[in-house]
């Protein structure tokens, strides 16, 4: 009724267990604790790890925040990480 809606999680966004308003968007982005089987303390590590740095890639998010493959295939599959690539090797062709 207030025009909101949901939006995707957002690693770079989302907070552990509240959910963020983005005003820009009139939506709710949802926190990393609604994912199946992550819980707060995983949440809250996934945070921490953003707060050090920005990740450079899924295996940097992985090793980093300490996520189990089965969450990370999940946020893969609800793409909230297409924007990084797999692992932190780097080709020639991302220079280009």
């Amino acid at each position: 009724e207030r025009g909101y809606k949901f939006s995707n999680i957002d690693i770079e966004r989302s907070d552990a267990v509240n959910f963020v308003v983005d005003k820009e968007n009139k939506a709710l982005i949802p926190p990393f604790k609604v994912l199946d089987g992550l819980g707060e303390n995983g949440a809250n590590e996934i945070i921490k790890a953003r707060n050090e740095r920005p990740f450079e890639s899924q295996e940097d998010l992985r090793n980093r925040a300490k996520i189990t493959e089965k969450n990370l295939k999940k946020l893969r599959e609800l793409h909230v990480l297409d924007h990084l690539r797999e692992n932190d090797q780097l080709s020639l062709f991302d220079f280009m």
